[in-house]
C-alpha cells in the first residue's frame, strides 16, 4: 500500500533525539526479549473484531499499563484473517500503534506473540514511509520479512544507506521496474540516482533501469531528466521498454518472430519530435541505423537535422513506413500529414527503385491517403530531381490510380492518333479554306501562295496533303507555259467520318 503523507526524512538531530529516546526504552525492551525469547507464543486469535474493539480503543488513548493487563488476561490481540468481511479494512492493534509512532506499544505487542506474518498491509511500508528507522529495526528485530517491504515504498524514502541494506540483503531493488518509473518521471530523487550510478556497472539490471528511465525522460522531453540520466551512465543506445508499458525484457518472441526489444532514448526523441533532446543524446551513422530513425521521424525539423548528417539511403522502406502511418493510422494515434513526407523528398536524395514489387507496395499505401494528400505527394514525385522518371511512370501506370490523378488534373487524358490527326485537321480547316486553297495552288505556283499565307512552300505542301487539297504535278508550270494542257483533278469531299469532328471556323484569307 503507498500512502501520499509527506514526512521529511531524518537530520542528524533527529537521529540524535531518537538514539536518546532510544536509550530510555531499552530496560523494557531488553526485559521483554529476554523473557520472551525462549518461549513460543501461540495466543488466540479473536473471531471478531467486536472482540477487539476495545484493546483498540486503548491503543489509540495511548494507555499502555491497560493494554498490558489486557494481554495479561489472555484476551486475543489480533483476529483471525479468515473471519474478516470481504471488502472491509478494519485497523488492527500493531497498525495503530505504528501509525501513531509509539514506540513502547510496539515493543510490548510483538514481545507478547504478536503475529506480524497476519498483517494485511505490511507494518515495514508504514514506518519506511513514515521515515521511522527505530521501528523499522524493531520490526526486524521481531522477525518482519525485509522482502515483504514494497520496493516503490522503499526507494521513495531518498534514504541512501537503507537502498544499500536492502541491496546487501539479497532484496531485488529493480522489481516491477519501479526504479526507472521513479527516475523517469521525475528528477527530485538524486540519492537514488547516485546509487544507481555507483552500482550500474556491477548489475545489469540496475544498468536496465537507468537505461529506461532514460527513454522516459527522452519521449517526455524532459531535458533535465535526460541530462541527469546521461551524468549517472545512462546508454542512449540501450534498447528498453517502458516502464509503465507492463512487458518485460525477459519475453520470448512467438511464432518464430524476432524478440521485441523495446526503444532507444534516440528513437524516442525521433519518434516524439524532441530535437534538442534529439541533438544532446548525438545520433552517430557509425552506430545508429539511420533509416531506422527516418521512419520513427515525423518531424520536419528532425528529418532535416538527421539528413545533415547522413542522407537517407533505402528511401522505399523509410517511404513505406510513413505511408502507413498516414493511411493506416492506429487507433490511439493521431493522424499525421504529409509533413515528413514531404520533409523526405527535400533531403536531396532521388528516389530510384527498379522492383516493380516494391513500387506496388507503395502504389498501393499511396492509393489509400486522401485526394488532397495523393495530390501533395504525386507533385513532388513528378519532379525529375526528386524522382526517377522510369520510377514515376512504374508507379502511375495502372488505370486505378490514372483515373484518380485525372480526376485531380496531375494528368492530362491520353490522345489517341487518331484523334490527333482529327484535331490536326480541324485545326487546319480553321484557317484554311479548303476550296480557295485548290483554285489558288492550280492558279499560280505553291511558292507564290505560300508567300501570302506567310509560310514556306514545303510547309504548304503539307497542308494541301493534311486537307487532301490535290496540287499540280512536278514540271506542271513548264508545260504550262509550253502550250501544253493539263487535266485538273476534282477537289473530292472529305470522308464522312472525319466530318463530325471538324470546327470549321472562317478562313484567313491570303494577304
Amino acid at each position: 500500500m503507498i500512502f501520499s503523507i509527506s514526512i521529511p526524512w531524518p537530520t542528524q538531530m533527529d537521529r540524535k533525539e531518537e538514539a536518546a529516546g532510544a536509550a530510555s526504552r531499552t530496560s523494557l525492551e531488553s526485559v521483554t526479549m529476554a523473557e520472551d525469547q525462549n518461549h513460543d507464543w501461540h495466543r488466540l486469535l479473536a473471531q471478531s473484531s467486536e472482540d477487539v474493539r476495545a484493546l483498540h480503543q486503548l491503543c489509540r488513548d495511548g494507555r499502555l499499563y491497560e493494554v498490558e493487563r489486557w494481554i495479561a488476561e489472555g484476551k486475543p490481540i489480533q483476529v483471525a484473517p479468515q473471519t474478516i468481511p470481504k471488502g472491509t479494512r478494519p485497523k488492527t492493534a500493531l497498525q495503530i500503534a505504528l501509525e501513531t509512532g509509539q514506540y513502547s506499544l510496539a515493543v510490548l505487542l510483538l514481545s507478547k506473540g504478536y503475529q506480524v506474518e497476519l498483517e494485511r498491509y505490511s507494518p515495514l511500508d508504514m514506518v519506511l514511509h513514515a521515515r521511522r528507522w527505530d521501528l523499522f529495526d524493531l520490526l526486524l528485530d521481531w522477525g518482519a520479512d525485509l522482502k515483504s517491504a514494497d520496493v516503490y515504498t522503499v526507494l521513495n524514502t531518498y534514504n541512501v544507506e537503507l537502498y544499500e541494506r536492502f541491496r546487501a540483503a539479497g532484496y531485488d531493488l529493480t522489481q516491477r521496474h519501479e526504479m526507472a518509473s521513479i527516475l523517469g518521471h521525475g528528477t527530485s530523487n538524486r540519492p537514488l540516482l547516485g546509487f544507481m550510478k555507483r552500482h550500474r556497472a556491477e548489475d545489469p539490471k540496475i544498468q536496465y533501469e537507468l537505461d529506461m528511465a532514460l527513454g522516459e525522460h527522452a519521449k517526455a522531453g524532459n531535458e533535465k531528466g535526460v541530462n541527469l540520466c546521461l551524468w549517472a551512465g545512462a546508454d542512449a543506445r540501450a534498447f528498453t521498454q517502458n516502464s509503465d508499458s507492463g512487458l518485460s525484457e525477459d519475453v520470448e518472441a512467438e511464432n518464430g518472430e524476432e524478440r521485441f526489444t523495446g526503444w532507444s532514448a534516440i528513437e524516442q526523441a525521433t519518434n516524439e519530435g524532441h530535437l534538442t533532446i534529439l541533438k544532446r543524446l548525438s545520433p552517430d551513422p557509425a552506430r545508429d541505423d539511420f533509416d531506422n530513425l527516418y521512419q520513427y521521424a515525423k518531424n520536419e525539423s528532425v528529418i532535416a537535422f538527421l539528413a545533415t548528417i547522413q542522407p537517407p539511403k533505402d528511401l522505399t522502406s523509410i517511404l513505406s513506413t510513413h505511408l502507413l502511418r498516414i493511411g493506416n493510422p492506429f487507433p490511439w494515434a493521431s493522424r499525421t500529414g504529409t509533413w515528413a513526407i514531404e520533409a523526405l523528398l527535400s533531403c536531396r536524395v532521388r528516389w530510384e527503385e527498379t522492383n516493380p514489387k516494391r513500387i506496388a507496395d507503395i502504389r498501393r499505401l499511396i492509393m489509400k491517403v486522401n485526394d488532397y494528400e495523393l495530390k501533395t505527394i504525386l507533385s513532388r514525385l513528378k519532379r525529375p530531381k526528386v524522382c526517377a522518371p522510369e520510377t514515376y511512370q512504374e508507379l502511375i501506370r495502372p488505370p486505378t490510380i490514372q483515373g484518380r490523378l485525372l480526376a485531380l488534373g496531375l494528368i492530362k487524358k491520353p490522345v489517341s492518333e487518331r484523334e490527333k490527326r482529327r484535331d490536326e485537321l480541324a485545326r487546319l480547316m480553321s484557317r484554311y479554306d479548303r476550296a480557295a486553297l485548290y483554285e489558288q495552288v492550280w492558279s499560280q505556283p505553291v511558292q507564290e501562295v505560300a508567300k501570302s499565307y506567310g509560310i514556306s512552300g514545303v510547309m504548304l505542301g503539307k497542308v494541301c496533303r493534311k486537307l487532301q487539297v490535290p496540287v499540280p504535278p512536278r514540271g506542271y508550270w513548264a508545260r504550262v507555259q509550253n502550250g501544253y494542257s493539263a487535266k485538273k483533278p476534282p477537289l473530292t469531299k472529305l470522308s464522312d467520318r472525319q466530318l463530325p469532328y471538324l470546327l470549321i471556323l472562317p478562313a484567313n484569307k491570303p494577304a
